[in-house]
């Protein structure tokens, strides 16, 4: 792979949308050439850049990604906050007390990820001040109220499909929704995005389907 085409396809990736629009050929190719120069500060001329841009091969969404897509279920939560907290022995030892506080025939949530020097809780909103009275202030990072939960689950055969969440994650990111977080349980993905913006991310996944 040249140069040229690793920053081209390094701009593409950048820009969904537009990648979108190349692939489906309803850009001028000297438009873009301009653009890209512009946007990326390239040193090639632009005949080199338009020569470029016909001969990259840009992958499509196959078949299986927009079958598969049409069959997720979505459900969604508020009042989401994630409690970010020190990697400890002493945190470690206290995670059995914050599982005692959630009843899951409520449909109360409870989320623990660890990472290698932190530790993040999901939790509804209304157990962050027992979590305070768990753990040290001083083992406590941060507080992130007011997140909204997205559950996608997939088919079965989701697994063994390329792409599916990158063909997700680049439809929000063309609509300028933020994911707060992103975790996998397969087949479930959850997302993770501010209240505010749990509407447009439902409604920019529904169109997908």
């Amino acid at each position: 792979m040249t140069n040229l085409t690793f920053e081209l396809n390094y701009f593409f990736n950048k820009n969904p949308d537009i990648k979108g629009a190349f692939v489906k050929d309803l850009i001028n190719r000297r438009a873009l050439a301009k653009h890209i120069i512009r946007e990326d500060k390239l040193s090639d001329r632009t005949d080199a850049v338009i020569t470029a841009l016909r001969r990259i091969e840009i992958t499509k969404t196959d078949k299986d990604t927009l079958d598969i897509v049409k069959k997720i279920n979505i459900t969604t939560k508020e009042g989401i906050s994630i409690v970010c907290l020190e990697k400890n022995q002493e945190v470690l030892s206290k995670l059995g007390q914050v599982i005692s506080l959630v009843n899951y025939n409520k449909n109360e949530t409870l989320k623990i990820v660890e990472g290698n020097q932190s530790l993040k809780l999901f939790v509804d909103g209304s157990k962050v001040n027992k979590l305070k009275e768990i753990f040290n202030r001083r083992d406590i990072i941060k507080v992130i109220n007011s997140i909204a939960e997205l559950n996608l689950t997939f088919p079965e055969s989701a697994i063994k499909t390329k792409g599916i969440v990158a063909y997700i994650t680049a439809n929000l990111q063309t609509n300028r929704i933020n994911i707060v977080e992103i975790l996998s349980c397969t087949p479930e993905l959850i997302i993770y995005v501010e209240a505010k913006d749990l509407i447009r991310t439902y409604e920019a996944i529904k169109r997908l389907q």
